[in-house]
This record gives structure tokens, sequence and C-alpha cells, in this order.
């Protein structure tokens, strides 16, 4: 119940309000996230399930205290940069840093998508803000439509007139699937004057980074964040990397002072304690044997129709061919205390859930609830 002395701002005429809005805006649904109460073992979200060390903890927290909390961090976190250069192998003017690369997702769309002599094209299915943050924008877009085994097909890829942009996730969210390289490659010299932008949030799960396309060619964005192998998704932090020209004109739209103390410092342990480089590739190597122990698993369980898509990322994705059996497993998980991520209302995700992958304990209570759904 709201108290009444709460002050209660007058609601306005939609009609006129709605007039200063983009109407695809109005119509969009908004990005939701929920977070159902009762859940012991959270495996809808894709982060690590690994804590960092509270040693490195305290040497973040030791030197942020000696930060001037009441000045402006570095405006545009040139020392961050630099130091993420050197973890990349590029040089700094050709990196931006954001609060986590969703943030970066809609400046890169609003800098590229808005006025294109060409067209919008992005995968599909793929990472839902990308197509969302097209409707809140207002910019229209086609879909490249992965095939029946959510694998990329270039007879699948609409024509591209030059001056069109490309968006796609390799590996893939939430399908796990990627994009090879050599077959990138080629589309990359098929089409010189077309803006390919590669998500690799999940890059270090892989064995085929994009990095080094880079040196080759000039129409390549490649975005990534250090939330899922780094265990840093309470930091936001996330990157773009593209050649100097293209970042520097990306940057005047990065607004001033976006990462604060806590984030740089915490980016700064990250990046180069040594303690941490040893506990950030212990979790890959976990998450990669985790990963196929709980795939060879799930592929055993007579689960009705169940199919099981191998991935390259720290997540697998499940689907049925009846959705009513899809509801009746994530509802059953959910009892107990087990969340997914139901994806299935999704462009072409009929009948699939995503499972993140956990500790091996959170795995193997995972299984063992699925095997007597």
């Amino acid at each position: 119940m709201v108290s009444p002395n709460v002050l209660q701002p007058k609601s306005p005429d939609m009609n006129w309000l709605g007039s200063y809005f983009q109407p695809s805006l109005l119509a969009a649904k908004p990005y939701k996230i929920d977070a159902p109460q009762g859940i012991t073992i959270k495996l809808d979200q894709n982060e690590s399930p690994w804590d960092w060390p509270a040693q490195l903890k305290d040497k973040i927290l030791a030197s942020l205290k000696q930060k001037e909390w009441n000045r402006y961090p570095e405006s545009m976190a040139a020392s961050l940069t630099e130091i993420l250069a050197q973890y990349v192998g590029v040089r700094p003017e050709c990196l931006i840093t954001s609060p986590g690369s969703n943030h970066l997702i809609a400046l890169i769309f609003d800098a590229l998508g808005r006025k294109l002599p060409g067209k919008v094209v992005i995968a599909r299915p793929s990472f839902a803000l990308f197509e969302s943050h097209c409707h809140y924008a207002g910019i229209p877009f086609e879909t490249w439509d992965l095939d029946e085994n959510f694998h990329y097909r270039r007879d699948r890829l609409p024509a591209l007139p030059d001056g069109s942009l490309v968006v796609f996730a390799s590996p893939n969210n939430p399908t796990g699937t990627g994009l090879p390289k050599a077959e990138f490659r080629a589309l990359l010299k098929e089409f010189p004057k077309v803006m390919f932008l590669a998500d690799e949030a999940y890059y270090e799960f892989d064995d085929e980074p994009y990095t080094d396309l880079l040196g080759e060619f000039s129409n390549l964005l490649i975005l990534r964040t250090l939330s899922k192998t780094m265990g840093a998704a309470g930091v936001r932090l996330g990157y773009a990397i593209g050649s100097p020209e293209l970042i520097s004109l990306l940057t005047k739209l990065r607004l001033p002072y976006l990462l604060n103390h806590f984030t740089m410092e915490a980016a700064r342990v990250m990046l180069t304690d040594p303690e941490m480089k040893a506990f950030v590739a212990r979790n890959i190597d976990n998450a990669r044997r985790e990963r196929e122990r709980v795939f060879q698993a799930l592929k055993g369980l007579p689960c009705h129709g169940m199919q099981v898509i191998n991935s390259k990322a720290n997540f697998l994705l499940m689907r049925w061919p009846d959705q009513k059996d899809t509801d009746r497993v994530y509802l059953g998980l959910k009892e107990h205390g087990i969340l997914l991520r139901n994806v299935s209302s999704g462009p072409g995700l009929k009948g699939c859930l995503r499972v993140s992958i956990g500790t091996a304990e959170e795995n193997d209570i995972f299984l063992k609830a699925m095997a007597r759904l």
C-alpha cells in the first residue's frame, strides 16, 4: 500500500505523451528477467557459479579505499583501457569500454543502424536485446534465420547491399552454436562494404576467437564482456574492438564517467593479478568439462523426445517437440528450487529451455531432478 504522504506525479494524456516517442517503442515489450522466490539453484543467466576468492576481493577493497570518492573517476577510463588492450592484444585506440556489453549494443545500433544505405540483418534466434533495441529505436531489420539445428548457413543470409549491418553472436546465445572462423572469414571477404558486428560474449569457452580477423578486415566490430568467464557479472564491464577510425566515432557517443571507481579497480585486479588469471583458467576448464558431462547425461535421459543442442558456451539448450512438456519440466524444476531460463516464447525457440552450467554439485542436483520429470 502506498503511503498518502508519497508524492504521486500526475499521469499525462498518452495521446499527447506518445507523440514524443517512436511508435515501435510504445508497442515494444520491455526486456524483463523474472526472479521467482524460493530458488536455491540459479541456472538461468549464464553466470559463472564460482565467486572470486576472498583475498582478491580484499585487494580490490584496499585499493578502492584509497580513492577519493568525492571525485569523479577517469572520464573515459583511459588507464583501464590500456590494461584491457594488453589483455586483448590490440592498441588502446582500438577499444571502447562500457558498463556491460548491453550498453554498447544500444550505442552501436544508434551509431550505425539509423541511416544505413543498406539494411540491418540480425541472426535469429539470438540475444534478445539485438531485436529489442531495433524495436525501441524504430530501426527496421531483416533476420538471418538459423537452420533447424540452430546452425548458421550462408544460403539463409538475406541479400546484403553495400552499407548493411549484420549482427550475430558466436557462440550464440541461447543456442550455444557458433559460426566457424573460416566461414566468417569468407563472409568478410565476400562483403567488404558490409559491417559485421560479432558478439563474442562467450568466446573464452570456444577455440576459435575472431580477434586476429581484425588484422585482415576493416568491416568487423567485435563485442565482448567480462561477465561470463571472468565471473564478473556484478562488476559490469564490457568492451568493443575495431579499427581506430570506427572506435573513434563510437567514442563520440560514449558518455563520460560511465565506469565507476569499483568497476575500474576490480577490472584492474581481474586483468593483471596472477592469482586471478589462475582462478579464471580453472573456471574455464571446469565449465568446459562440466558442460560436456551435463550434455552427455542429458542425452541419455528418456525425456519425452527432448533434444539437447551441443554448445560452445557455458550453457545448453534443450528442446521438446511439445510445448506442454517444456512447461511441465520448467515448472517441475522450479518446484525443486532450480531455475532455468524459459526461452520458448522467443522467435524460433518454441519448446526450448536454456540451462547454465553450474558447479558439479548443482549440476548433479539438476540432473537428478530432470531424471524424475
